[in-house]
């Protein structure tokens, strides 16, 4: 089975708008298909002005599928018809740690590969080196990977990794705790970012605060 991974940004540009009608939009388009997989991330409340994690303030829906070409197929076909822009792209998908819990908040994190690296040493830093990074230091509870192997929709930004962490706890995300407790924390914060610009396109770089929702 194939996973695909759209990303919806609606014309509403009102966070607090969109939480309210956007995770159900999606499932109505969603609605009668069927997936081996489906997870929904959307935003759902503004993310703190001041914030370790540069959050963007608009809107996004993040739905992660996992199905045969016709579903796949069926759902872009579907997805296509909500308002605003739709982008999309084939993946593949490794879960360095599955969720067993409940998760109050999710980072999306959209990403490209720094110009002064090549593949070879983005992946490896990537998946070798910060992947462990972040689940010695960071309180998530789960995090999945997609490499982008290439965009299914045109006009679709060409992203290199498509990545959720989710927290079990909003604070653990929107606090210094995302980096641990007491003077660890300060150092951990910089030795994370002085990795990540390592290998990562950090004016290009895109994350949100945003929630899980499996479609029923």
């Amino acid at each position: 089975m194939d996973k695909h991974v759209f990303v919806w940004r609606p014309p509403e540009p009102d966070i607090t708008v969109f939480a309210r009608a956007g995770c159900d939009a999606v499932e109505r388009r969603l609605d009668g298909l069927s997936f081996a997989r489906a997870t929904v991330h959307y935003t759902h409340v503004l993310p703190p002005r001041v914030s370790l994690v540069p959050f963007r303030r608009t809107p996004i829906a993040l739905v992660s599928l996992r199905g045969t070409e016709a579903s796949l197929a069926a759902a872009r076909a579907a997805l296509a018809k909500l308002p605003g822009k739709l982008e999309g792209y084939a993946v593949d998908e490794s879960v360095p740690l599955e969720r067993t819990t409940r998760a109050q908040a999710t980072l999306i994190t959209l990403f490209k590969r720094s110009p002064r690296v090549d593949r070879e040493v983005f992946m490896k830093r990537w998946h070798d080196e910060h992947t462990p990074m972040t689940l010695e230091i960071h309180p998530v509870v789960g995090y999945v990977r997609n490499v982008v192997r290439g965009p299914i929709l045109e006009g679709s930004p060409a992203w290199d990794g498509i990545v959720t962490e989710d927290f079990e706890e909003l604070r653990d995300l929107t606090t210094l705790r995302l980096f641990g407790r007491g003077p660890q924390a300060l150092y951990n914060l910089v030795r994370v970012g002085r990795h990540v610009s390592s290998f990562l396109d950090l004016a290009s770089i895109e994350t949100y605060l945003a929630t899980p929702h499996v479609p029923t």
